[in-house]
């Protein structure tokens, strides 16, 4: 019986490319992040640390795999950079962790994922209790460490289905192997 196929879209820079075709594998190591968001990256690492501690239970990462790829279920959503190529991957969907992008993104800006519009409501008068504007004040403050809590928690709605904010599906991989590539578009 053959497994499900998924392709997916991920734009990466060439230094990827060239380092897929000749290893075969391509894994993302902290010092790529830091080196690419910079004085930024510790707000980056902040998610992608949670991500990898939880992602694993999901999806076990292979030996060399620390940092997930993030890749699109839609062309359409992915950005093509200066220096970078866009990278079409047919891949078994079991090798993938699927999810819905407006989730991340908020994790990505240290905020609170909601069940729902009445719980977002619930929280958000929360905060005005607080006179918080914005949730990734509460997590970045150690002012308000129930609040950072809760917000952390939240996060766990990541891998929960049920729950969409965009309707737009992200996958993540912990690695790319050359044979899942089908296609390199360039600039």
């Amino acid at each position: 019986m053959s497994k499900e196929v998924i392709r997916l879209w991920t734009c990466q820079n060439k230094i990827v490319l060239d380092t897929i075709m000749n290893n075969d594998v391509y894994h993302v190591k902290r010092e790529y992040i830091t080196n690419k968001y910079e004085e930024v990256s510790k707000i980056f690492l902040t998610a992608y640390d949670w991500f990898v501690g939880n992602a694993q239970n999901i999806l076990h990462p292979p030996e060399k795999a620390k940092f997930p790829i993030w890749t699109w279920t839609d062309p359409k959503h992915v950005e093509h950079f200066q220096n970078s190529v866009i990278l079409v991957l047919e891949i078994e969907k079991d090798h993938t962790i699927l999810f819905d992008s407006g989730k991340w993104n908020k994790i990505l800006n240290l905020s609170y994922i909601p069940k729902d519009e009445n719980d977002k409501e619930k929280f958000i008068k929360e905060l005005e209790r607080y006179n918080i504007t914005d949730d990734s004040e509460a997590y970045m403050s150690n002012f308000y460490p129930q609040l950072k809590s809760r917000i952390r928690r939240s996060w766990d709605r990541l891998f929960d289905e049920d729950i969409k904010i965009s309707g737009v599906n992200q996958a993540a991989l912990w690695e790319i192997r050359k044979e899942w590539i089908v296609n390199i578009i360039e600039n």
